[in-house]
């Protein structure tokens, strides 16, 4: 799951979170999670622009070894080592799954198309089609099998693997990888006797892990990923090994004091309790405003187009209002959450002034022009009233002058522009009903989202049900909805697969449901189509397009299905079924010989002793989750590695003062922090004789030890 944007966006504005991985210089951490679903795309198609790659199965799997080997041997957890694989998806995320699914099977086929034209010469071998990184593929079985024994061969012959549990959460277990990593979190975090100081290191690329980690109310919690250069694709080339890769430690522990930081003004304007807590729980909703894999972006709410400040001053004009936070515990309190999208109202008026703005100063352009020219300028009032066409001609050329500063003018050209909008992309009449229905569906997929973080899976089915949300001025008068959801039960992989994979993976499916993708006669063949357009929709980039593809209809999928089932071999139907997670200890006793699946060599003397957990075990009911921090948390505590804002004086503010994290200046506005308390040491003679061997922390506020 991701944030387009946000990971960057938020680095730049609070420069400090993260810090490069130095030997030596590493916290001690208890728990080490990893989701494994990026590191397995990486060791299988690392550069998908060269069309000439290609690499052997035993390739992959040795090279994801090789990674885990080296972030376990970064990290050293001393109690737990998590390996989470991506299972079967709530349907919610299916949607993005199957447009990213059909997008990147087009561009590899036109890859291949351009560079055949070029008159290159491509290998004979297939290319590797990343689709194929699906629960329930052939290729997946297969690596679930190299994992268990790549764990049972680790603990039997590592003694830094054999002081702490191994889990091994793969495809057959359902979930996101990181969710069943925040499941397991919530779960033990609920047990008696937890430690409420557990130092947690997260693994992951997807920029949303900040949401997640944030929201389990741990403090000492950090979030490891490989460092991301921005600007020129040769700067993006992934480097060819994990020793040669640079690591970043983002720290949450900092994360949570920026947050202080940022809304801090709200300290001495709130009529109740200021709690940072709850601060982090709002925090976590307004992100969902800018979009994720399960919601639309609000429109003309992006990321780079500075919406995140615009929602920070709405919430702290509008909290002191209230009568207390908006999002408690993963649940909207809907009269809040109400006002404040009232609030967000004028974001809508502003963007659209932009936009009539713009439309008055063609139309005058066009008046004018056609008044001044003769026969030689026709072709400049073509491009003028090309342009007028292009934004919809929201203005009408009558008594133009004497309406263009009315209020009611622009209210109802900002209505014939949302109504627009609905009925190119929404296919509405933008009428009331119509709009009614809207806001009840984007409020209940945000209260599925925060479900989704705080508790887990509320419904396996629901799913929003649009490519675009509406205009945030047409979400209200929602306070009296009353949200429940069907919890229901996990697609079955194959039902995923038919669900999410375009007709060029086909091969990646029983021979029995290729069928359904292909043949005429199939009843679902409209789910699969061969072209499609895209729409940057206000963004910039290709891949941040809205895949513009037909939704799976549920009912009409698994009714298709059965009628073909009977012609699935006794392997296709085991494939096609949940498993447990695998549970993995050092057992000093020689457990017998453990046979490698394929390719490496057998673990003569076996000591992983295994057990397995189905993942309803770990399920919690909601008013058993321990919630907000940890009774017993001591937040005073300098914790060797992870940094606080709290050992120095300093004074905070926030300026565009183009600091360089991603090798260029950045372009919005900094959290500058200025020490107040600078001695200066006339004496260097006697300071070097204070300091000589004594150990000292450096580089404040990451306070890294030094001699």
């Amino acid at each position: 799951m991701g944030v387009p944007k946000f990971y960057r966006w938020i680095s730049e504005r609070y420069p400090c979170l993260s810090e490069v991985v130095r030997e030596y210089q590493i916290p001690d951490f208890d728990n080490l999670y990893l989701d494994m679903n990026g590191i397995i795309h990486n060791c299988s198609h690392p550069n998908d622009e060269d069309v000439h790659f290609r690499i052997t199965e035993e390739k992959i799997f040795s090279d994801i070894f090789h990674y885990l080997e080296v972030l376990f041997r970064m990290i050293r957890p001393r109690k737990l080592f998590f390996m989470a694989v991506d299972g079967v998806a709530p349907r919610a995320k299916m949607n993005q799954q199957r447009g990213r699914r059909f997008r990147s099977a087009k561009e590899a086929i036109l890859r291949e198309e351009e560079a055949k034209r070029k008159g290159e010469a491509l290998p004979e071998e297939e290319r590797f089609d990343s689709n194929c990184i699906t629960p329930g593929t052939e290729f997946m079985v297969k690596l679930q099998e190299q994992l268990k024994y790549f764990v049972t061969k680790k603990i039997s012959t590592d003694p830094l693997w054999q002081n702490c549990r191994v889990i091994l959460s793969g495809h057959e277990t359902p979930g996101e990888g990181e969710h069943k990593i925040m499941e397991y979190i919530r779960f033990t975090k609920s047990q008696p006797g937890y430690d409420p100081n557990t130092r947690h290191c997260l693994y992951g690329l997807d920029a949303d892990l900040m949401m997640l980690g944030l929201s389990s109310h741990e403090p000492y919690f950090s979030l490891l990923r490989e460092e991301v250069r921005f600007g020129k694709k040769e700067q993006n080339k992934k480097a060819s090994s994990p020793e040669e890769t640079t690591f970043h430690l983002l720290h949450l522990s900092l994360m949570r004091d920026y947050l202080d930081l940022e809304f801090s003004p709200l300290k001495d304007s709130l009529p109740f309790e200021y709690d940072l807590e709850r601060i982090i729980d709002d925090w976590i909703l307004m992100g969902f405003l800018v979009g994720n894999d399960f919601i639309p972006n609000l429109p003309h709410f992006h990321i780079a187009k500075g919406t995140l400040p615009v929602l920070y001053k709405a919430y702290m004009s509008i909290l002191p209002t209230l009568e207390g936070y908006i999002n408690e515990d993963g649940k909207l309190n809907m009269k809040r959450f109400c006002k404040f999208m009232e609030k967000l109202e004028s974001i809508d008026h502003d963007n659209f002034q932009d936009i009539y703005d713009d439309l008055k100063f063609l139309a005058g352009k066009r008046a004018n022009a056609e008044e001044q020219v003769g026969e030689r300028s026709e072709e400049f009032l073509d491009f003028l009233k090309k342009k007028e066409a292009e934004n919809r001609e929201f203005l009408s050329s009558e008594d133009e002058e004497s309406e263009k500063d009315s209020v009611d003018d622009f209210n109802a050209e900002f209505r014939r522009h949302k109504t627009e909008y609905y009925e190119e992309k929404m296919d509405g009449d933008g009428g009331d009903l119509y709009l009614k229905d809207q806001a009840e569906n984007y409020v209940r997929a945000i209260q599925w989202n925060l479900a989704y973080y705080y508790d887990g899976v509320s419904s396996w089915s629901w799913y929003f049900p649009h490519h675009y949300a509406p205009y945030v001025s047409d979400v209200k008068a929602f306070e009296e909805l009353k949200l429940t959801f069907e919890l229901g039960k996990p697609f079955l992989p194959y039902q995923q697969l038919l669900g999410v994979l375009p007709a060029a993976s086909k091969k990646l499916l029983p021979e029995a449901f290729q069928y359904l993708m292909t043949s005429p006669q199939s009843s679902i063949l409209d789910f699969y189509p061969t072209d499609f357009e895209t729409d940057l929709n206000g963004k910039k980039q290709d891949w941040e397009a809205v895949v513009l593809i037909p939704f799976i209809e549920e009912e009409k999928l698994i009714k298709a299905m059965e009628e073909r089932e009977h012609l699935l071999t006794d392997e296709e139907k085991k494939r096609n079924s949940h498993g447990p997670m695998h549970v993995y200890v050092y057992d000093p006793a020689n457990l017998g010989r453990y046979d490698a699946p394929k390719y490496f060599s057998p673990v003569m003397n076996n000591h992983a002793r295994r057990t397995d957990v189905y993942r309803e075990e770990l399920a919690i009911e909601p008013s058993k989750i321990q919630r907000g921090l940890c009774p017993g948390v001591n937040l005073s505590l300098h914790v060797q590695g992870f940094p606080i804002l709290k050992h120095l004086q300093f004074k905070s503010y926030l300026k565009h003062a183009k600091v360089k994290v991603f090798q260029q200046p950045s372009m919005g506005e900094n959290m500058i922090l200025e020490l107040l308390e600078k001695k200066r040491f006339t004496d260097l003679k006697a300071l070097a004789e204070k300091l000589i061997d004594s150990v000292i922390f450096i580089e404040w506020p990451h306070l890294t030890e030094a001699k």
